[in-house]
């Protein structure tokens, strides 16, 4: 036992990673998925019919991406995207009224003709989210069989990989929800004071962190596999994102004199320039002792500054893609007053006051221009060990993108907050995504407690995780019907 232990944490240490361009390639077909359902959707009348359909796509579709056709997402993109071109194109000759349906165009819902500002849910974020969501628990329990490249695991030290990316991917969408609870209450009447939100967010904290130290007791007491360097000796993600809302408290009474995207930007500056330029820090980080409690979680401490980074530009996010008007400077702080109220609003007023697309390709160009900057003149390559500011700018830069392009689809399609349109099992995964993501972890200690995961068959390994997602899938497809909603 105390063998296939070691064999396990030695397949996942010391690997270095992939490509940016290939990792944008193989988690593009979570996008392809979304395009092919929207294409297919309308053909299929029966509700079991699309409840295969949609796992099909936005499961099996992302699965194969992580393992079989790894080596050649494009051909998987093509032979989802094939089909159903043909099919949605044979609708269209045949339906005149299916061809209106499916017609690029600027709809009745798609226009923003609303006088006064509320927050609207919109169909791109719950397939953004949903999606990141499958990639995430998939790649948890992939990641210890044989069939999942080893490129695609979290890296050692310096590096890029899908999972490096999926754990600060999964920041930066909980700081685009929680963004929410901000905007209303700049629209509130009455404010919420300062110790009603320390109370909401240590309410918050407790059961995510009670999580984490649960997580901790049984990986050390049931001689479970562990990555000291991933996070340290006692810390784990979980106590990572239980930290970030108390850290909001503080940041929550700044916001109205400093955007929190400046904030963002001089915490990852800051904590970058002693990375680069603190003699012995990196040697510390990477090699140091682990006596005190300190050394022993060096990892979880400090890259923790990345990751409320990351958390912050997810809020701004959130800021001018959540309302259903373009409000006054939304595209980097929470605003209630519309753009189109103001009687000689400022140039400045028009260029960042957005509506969800335009904000979304500004702060693509932006981010994406700052991470290229970095790239370039960093001496430090990407980490997500220490979350420094090349991999805050790759994450950031990479779900911006992502965003925009789920909304470039929901704009051809007519998927808009009054035509609501998503696929059932990702809605039913964003409904309860934490409590999922607990689910999910537990489901991969049980397998490799069941199972010697390392020696599996590429066949095995793949029944095994189809199985796994089948009954994720069901699980959240069976909370979302009875209205079991959980939120920790």
């Amino acid at each position: 036992m105390a063998d296939l232990r070691q064999r396990k944490e030695d397949f996942v240490t010391g690997l270095t990673g992939g490509t940016i361009e290939e990792i944008n390639w193989v988690t593009s077909v979570a996008i392809c998925s979304y395009i092919c359902w929207n294409l297919v959707r309308s053909s299929i009348k029966n509700g079991i019919a699309n409840s295969v359909v949609d796992f099909f796509f936005n499961w099996c579709g992302i699965l194969l991406a992580l393992t079989t056709y790894a080596n050649n997402p494009g051909a998987l993109n093509v032979l989802l995207l094939g089909p159903c071109l043909a099919i949605w194109i044979l609708m269209k000759k045949s339906s005149r009224a299916s061809m209106t349906k499916f017609e690029p165009r600027e709809t009745r819902h798609s226009r923003q003709d609303d006088s006064n500002t509320t927050l609207v849910k919109r169909p791109f974020i719950t397939v953004y989210r949903g999606s990141m969501m499958v990639i995430t628990v998939l790649a948890i329990l992939a990641v210890d069989f044989q069939i999942f490249p080893r490129r695609f695991a979290k890296v050692e030290t310096w590096g890029t990989s899908i999972m490096d990316l999926g754990v600060g991917s999964f920041v930066f969408s909980n700081g685009v929800v929680s963004s929410r609870s901000i905007l209303k209450n700049e629209l509130s009447v009455h404010k919420a004071k300062s110790l009603k939100k320390a109370i909401s967010a240590l309410r918050s904290s407790g059961s995510i962190l009670f999580l984490g130290l649960l997580r901790l007791f049984f990986v050390k007491n049931l001689e479970y596999q562990e990555h000291v360097s991933e996070y340290g000796v006692h810390w784990n993600f979980f106590i990572t994102l239980a930290l970030v809302p108390l850290v909001m408290v503080p940041v929550d009474q700044l916001s109205p004199y400093v955007p929190r995207i400046v904030v963002a930007l001089t915490m990852s500056v800051i904590y970058e320039l002693f990375l680069v330029f603190k003699k012995g820090f990196i040697t510390f980080l990477v090699s140091g002792p682990r006596n005190t409690f300190l050394e022993a979680n060096r990892e979880g401490i400090f890259s923790f500054i990345g990751y409320c980074a990351i958390f912050l530009w997810g809020q701004t996010t959130g800021f001018y893609v959540l309302g259903n008007i373009p409000t006054k400077n939304n595209l980097y702080k929470p605003s209630s007053q519309p753009i189109s109220k103001l009687k000689t609003p400022s140039g400045w007023d028009k260029l960042t006051s957005t509506s969800p697309l335009s904000g979304l390709l500004i702060w693509s160009f932006i981010s994406i221009l700052l991470s290229q900057i970095a790239f370039a003149w960093d001496p430090l390559n990407i980490s997500r060990r220490f979350a420094n500011l090349p991999y805050v700018l790759w994450v950031v830069s990479y779900n911006i993108s992502a965003l925009t392009l789920y909304c470039i689809v929901d704009v051809f399609f007519g998927n808009t907050p009054k035509n609501y349109q998503t696929p059932p099992s990702l809605e039913a995964l964003n409904s309860n995504g934490l409590l999922l993501f607990l689910v999910a972890n537990v489901s991969t200690g049980l397998v490799n407690m069941a199972m010697p995961t390392i020696d599996a068959s590429p066949l095995q390994a793949f029944l095994v995780l189809l199985a796994y997602s089948i009954f994720l899938a069901l699980t959240a497809g069976v909370m979302f019907k009875k209205r079991i909603f959980i939120k920790l």
